[in-house]
């Protein structure tokens, strides 16, 4: 994404307040918090075209935003690292370097992120709604994962170094050729095929052996209070623990051992932050995925969500009230 931002600078600045004026001319206005390091920097990159948009964000901190702008396209939200939390008319996804959101246009939008890199692709909604029955139309999100949610990358990065080929200057300054059309078609047409794909429940990311990738993924969600290791896992699969290791490289782009603790924090935030959760302590939380450090588990859960589980969990008292 370096040519991106090289060549289509939208945002550069360490200026918190010029950047959030320069943000809300394109994304609305935005009630925004930091969270973190004092010292601030984003990174906002965009390219306008013809029925789509690309838009780089990098952010040095956590940040906490919201906005009631109407928006009336579809969002494809995809880090390159770091995690993203989004609530789209009241309807909670994640996404991170496993897993993609499609946000669909929408009244009401929250968002919350670690330090991150992301890529935010916006299509017109008849690019997308041709594609897509009648029947997925309507909802708040759906989150694309394994092999469409790396080919999508994939195919955006090289969106993004295609337009760099063809520009020398500002975007605008040419004609966008019709390669660029057929460009937003393909991307279009691979999100709806991943949402047609997750309608259908038959979404499985390929396989590692003779195993589908969602049956080894549900086998380490079904195991992860105990002491699961990445040989239990492979055993399972009935496979070797070099075969495993390649196998969640080139789906998700990381390691059994990476996943299992991606895994871990998510179920303890989805835990402390469950008000009628029977877990009403860290430790609890920290216990049930399987952590047996109690200092480690709440690091890397700070490293992850931008809080601690102590902050998480008085926060979810304080809502239950």
């Amino acid at each position: 994404m370096k040519p991106l931002l090289s060549n289509y600078p939208f945002v550069d600045t360490k200026d918190i307040y010029d950047a959030r004026k320069k943000h809300a001319s394109v994304w609305g206005p935005f009630k925004s918090k930091v969270h973190g390091k004092k010292k601030y920097h984003m990174v906002h990159n965009r390219c306008e075209l013809q029925r789509s948009s690309l838009d780089y964000l990098a952010c040095t901190a956590g940040v906490h935003a919201e906005s009631s702008a109407p928006q009336e396209r579809y969002f494809l939200v995809l880090p390159l690292n770091g995690h993203l939390e989004v609530e789209v008319n009241g309807q909670g996804f994640i996404a991170d370097a496993t897993k993609a959101v499609v946000q669909v246009p929408w009244e009401h939008y929250k968002w919350r992120s670690v330090p991150m890199q992301a890529i935010f692709y916006g299509l017109d909604m008849a690019l997308v709604n041709k594609s897509l029955p009648n029947g997925f139309r309507g909802r708040c999100g759906y989150t694309l994962e394994g092999s469409y949610r790396n080919v999508l990358k994939q195919t955006l990065v090289g969106f993004a170094e295609s337009l760099d080929d063809w520009a020398s200057g500002t975007v605008g300054t040419k004609r966008l050729p019709n390669f660029f059309k057929h460009m937003e078609a393909a991307v279009a047409a691979c999100i709806a095929d991943g949402i047609r794909e997750w309608g259908a429940g038959s979404f499985e990311a390929g396989r590692i052996g003779h195993m589908p990738l969602m049956t080894i993924r549900t086998f380490m969600s079904d195991n992860l209070e105990t002491e699961i290791t990445v040989g239990d896992i492979a055993d399972s699969v009935g496979v070797s623990i070099r075969t495993l290791q390649k196998g969640f490289v080139d789906h998700y782009f990381m390691s059994p051992k990476q996943m299992l603790k991606i895994m871990r924090l998510d179920k303890a935030r989805e835990l402390l932050k469950a008000r009628k959760s029977h877990m009403h302590s860290v430790n609890g939380a920290c216990k049930a995925v399987g952590y047996g450090h109690a200092g480690r588990f709440s690091k890397e859960y700070a490293d992850r969500f931008g809080e601690t589980p102590s902050e998480t969990l008085k926060l979810t008292k304080a809502l239950s009230r």
